[in-house]
């Protein structure tokens, strides 16, 4: 988890390359979640048409993540026969719920939806071992998100505007981080990657892997 440029893909991949234990889900796998998918579209609906019309709806994007918070676990509990591995999310609950949040903090606050996203963190709470926490100054960010290849929301922002995200997202992981905390887990690691090179934080993530495994 973390802001754009903090480095998530470049650890997620060198950890792949490491470890052979290691089972990335970088997002559901349509086709063989499709009936999970659909089923929870189904049970999400009441919730959907409860939310107060004075209350901006969610967007299809957002209704897409909520559904795959629910279907996520479905597809975990299909994986957890697989002794022996370590499933690591790229995007995962606490990315989709802090993004949630950014959006919809006041659909949040509706009695209906709340009912649900308390149910949601406490479930992520207790399934959820450890949330790799990775960021680096705004600067830095910046930088890197408007010197990649890639699209970003803020890419062509000015400063005020970029900064201004980055901050109010943090905030939303910030507070997403300590309902689960408040839900007794996970253990959070945190990471600056302007102070820490890659391989530092591999090694650091790789050693509490390897001790997770042990254990289990």
């Amino acid at each position: 988890m973390g802001p754009a440029g903090a480095g998530k893909t470049a650890l997620l991949r060198t950890l792949i390359e490491r470890n052979a234990k290691i089972r990335p889900v970088f997002r559901l796998k349509e086709v063989s979640c499709l009936p999970s998918f659909l089923g929870q579209v189904i049970l999400f609906l009441p919730t959907f048409f409860r939310q107060c019309p004075r209350i901006r709806r969610f967007t299809w994007r957002e209704i897409k993540m909520i559904v795959h918070l629910k279907a996520l676990q479905h597809d975990l509990r299909r994986q957890a026969a697989a002794h022996g591995t370590v499933t690591v999310l790229d995007q995962g609950p606490v990315f989709m719920l802090a993004r949630l949040m950014w959006s919809g903090a006041e659909s949040i606050k509706n009695k209906s939806f709340g009912k649900w996203w308390d149910s949601i963190v406490s479930h992520w709470a207790s399934t959820l071992d450890m949330a790799i926490w990775l960021d680096a100054p705004d600067a830095i960010l910046l930088e890197r998100i408007r010197t990649r290849n890639k699209w970003h929301l803020i890419k062509g922002e000015s400063e005020e505007v970029a900064h201004g995200f980055l901050s109010c997202f943090r905030s939303c992981y910030e507070q997403v981080i300590l309902q689960l905390s408040d839900h007794g887990g996970p253990t959070v690691l945190r990471f600056d990657t302007d102070q820490e090179s890659l391989n530092q934080i591999v090694d650091r993530v790789q050693a509490l892997i390897d001790l997770k495994l042990n254990e289990s």
